[in-house]
């Protein structure tokens, strides 16, 4: 297992990763280490895995695979087109990504992390195929790949003006090389089918997703480079201070977080902004710098289960540190987290909560059951159209759907919050304590993150239960309305009908009303039930369009 510096490639290692508009300079990383279906087979053997959980990555990957440190390109931008098709290397490095989470975290509820096979230096810079090595791919958050890191400093270097010149170098650091696991923990997550007696009980796997990823490009000659991607999306990730203490892979635009410089004439860095770059002459340095949110690995049985086997750990290599991992980084951090945490706490505290709401029913029982009769309905659907009766239906549907379910989980809250604020003291005693170690603080922080989930969760339930009163406060008694005074209205009209019909002769203004009716009878034949149009919202669209 590595657990110290990367290897240096050599010239020849790398000679033939080459495009049309540029090649590799140089490479570090760790050689040939093993893919964790190559490293639990070889421990555990493969009678014993389900290879299920690494169907992404077995086949395509196989036992080994490189691990990324840096690279550097030199680039001379050309008029080259060259693209690719995407291969099922980088798909399957992303994919490691996901088997990491997994095997640390479990299967974690709420997740919005994902990873994608991410090139430090992207094909369509280097414009070819040699781009796609082992060693230039790694686990990438899926929406910095797609958006922030592709939109940035990548769309700025791939759209250079045709001649510019520039050296371009991607680093990742690892906030720990490996991570431990146990058998029962592999037992749990399906990964092994049963415990084995004769093998380690405790075992170390290589890290594999990045904590961070910094890039930057020099101009060599008079070139210029492109502008940003105009979009919002692009700049969701985007951080002023890069606050590690806000990640958290349970909520969309905090999985990763990035920052941008530039320099102008080889001159100091400049924090980008949004009103930035739009003119880009001048420019000869852009540097990105992008942290992804890490796991917190799962507590490990200390005491075996059901295994009778020696105490002792494989002989892998112990959980290594990497760069980013010093204590006065860490402690930094928890500084952060602790804070940020104590706020979310005073915020819960001081906000309202609402009242547990009275039940009531978008479509009446007693008015539904009159459906049977086509006539009714169809004067039934022409009043609710009158009464445009849609919006507040839309607004209703989507706060039962999306907010009450918070209620049921309020009491839940209550004990989840006074819970966590017994661990806030307890971690307050122990970072104030004299002489921590490392590990101690690497340990508060973990109980930081996971509390610091929990107290998103507690919190949006609040204002998510506000959000409902307040909807409902609003709007409830004008749906009511509305839906009363159809009911009055569609049982009046509906008598009238049935005395038309029983008329012989017909005035103009009976003929329109009898025309009205059997049109809105025919768009009820087209939905089974009227239930079925309150449910789908498809029933007034239609009406609306003939």
């Amino acid at each position: 297992m590595k657990a110290d510096h990367p290897d240096a490639f050599q010239q020849e290692d790398f000679e033939k990763a080459v495009g049309d508009d540029g090649k590799f300079t140089d490479v570090q990383a760790d050689k040939g280490l093993p893919t964790f279906w190559g490293m639990l087979k070889e421990v555990f053997g493969e009678k014993n895995l389900n290879a299920k959980v690494f169907a992404k990555t077995k086949n395509q990957l196989g036992d080994t695979c490189d691990r990324p440190h840096s690279v550097t390109a030199l680039i001379t931008k050309s008029a080259s087109k060259n693209g690719r098709e995407g291969l099922k290397l980088v798909t399957a490095i992303g994919n490691l990504g996901d088997e990491e989470i997994f095997m640390r975290e479990g299967a974690i509820t709420g997740l919005l992390a994902s990873y994608e096979g991410g090139h430090l230096i992207g094909y369509q810079i280097l414009r070819g195929q040699g781009a796609d090595q082992e060693w230039n791919v790694a686990p990438q958050d899926a929406k910095n790949n797609k958006e922030s890191y592709n939109n940035t400093i990548e769309e700025m270097l791939r759209e250079a003006k045709i001649g510019t010149k520039y050296e371009y170098t991607v680093e990742v650091k690892y906030d720990q090389l490996n991570f431990s696991v146990d058998q029962d923990q592999l037992l749990q997550l399906g990964i092994l089918k049963k415990i084995d007696a004769d093998k380690p009980w405790e075992i170390q796997l290589p890290v594999r997703i990045p904590f961070k990823w910094e890039a930057k490009a020099e101009m060599l000659n008079d070139g210029q480079f492109g502008c940003p991607t105009a979009g919002d999306s692009s700049y969701d990730q985007y951080s002023e201070n890069m606050d590690e203490g806000n990640l958290d892979y349970t909520e969309s635009d905090y999985t990763a977080r990035y920052h941008l410089w530039y320099s102008v004439n080889r001159g100091e860095d400049k924090d980008y902004t949004s009103s930035d770059l739009e003119d880009t002459k001048g420019v000869t340095g852009v540097r990105f710098s992008m942290h992804q949110a890490l796991m917190s690995d799962h507590a490990k049985n200390k005491d075996p289960i059901a295994w009778k086997g020696r105490e002792r750990v494989a002989d892998y290599g112990s959980v290594q540190d990497g760069l980013v991992a010093e204590s006065a980084g860490i402690r930094k951090a928890i500084d952060n987290m602790y804070e940020k945490n104590r706020q979310d706490f005073n915020e819960f505290e001081a906000m309202e909560d609402a009242d547990q709401p009275e039940d009531f029913e978008l479509a009446p029982a007693d008015v539904m059951d009159k459906m049977v009769d086509e006539g009714y309905k169809s004067c039934f659907i022409k009043e609710l159209r009158d009464a445009n009766i849609e919006v507040e239906y839309d607004e209703l549907k989507y706060a039962n759907e999306n907010y009450l379910g918070s209620f049921s989980v309020k009491d839940d809250d209550m004990k989840l919050l006074e819970l966590e604020k017994d661990h806030l003291k307890d971690i307050e005693t122990k970072i104030n304590a004299k002489d921590i170690s490392t590990g101690l603080l690497k340990e508060c922080k973990a109980m930081l993150q996971k509390q610091s989930r929990v107290l998103r969760v507690i919190l949006n339930h609040k204002r998510e239960r506000m959000t409902y009163s307040k909807i409902v406060k609003k709007t409830r008694p004008i749906y009511q309305k509305k839906w009363g005074g159809a009911v009055e209205k569609s049982i009046a009209a509906h008598e009238r009908l049935k005395r038309m019909k029983m008329k012989k002769r017909k005035t103009w203004s009976d003929e329109k009303i009898l025309l009205d009716f059997e049109r809105n009878k025919n768009n009820c034949r087209r939905i089974e039930t009227f239930d079925g149009y309150l449910k789908e919202e498809i029933l007034l669209r239609e009406i609306d369009t003939e």
